[in-house]
């Protein structure tokens, strides 16, 4: 069982109930689950809030900004 599965099941919800709490389906949160999906980081907030849980314990942030780059450079 995969972390985020294992803080929902330990915060006591079920898929759907949980599911129903976030305002998203069953199936999109099952996909998030099984890292099927990525998630915005409101919604991860969203998430690790209903689990009271620190988003950082379930999440790891992977988006990245490109790099400006300095045309002085060469």
């Amino acid at each position: 069982m995969n972390l985020l599965k294992l803080s929902r099941v330990d915060a006591g919800f079920s898929l759907e109930s949980a599911a129903k709490k976030l305002r998203i389906s069953a199936g999109y949160l099952s996909q998030i689950e099984n890292k099927q999906r990525q998630v915005s980081s409101e919604r991860a907030n969203e998430i690790s809030h209903l689990y009271k849980k620190n988003v950082n314990d379930l999440f790891v942030p992977i988006r990245y900004a490109i790099r400006e780059v300095d045309e002085n450079m060469n």
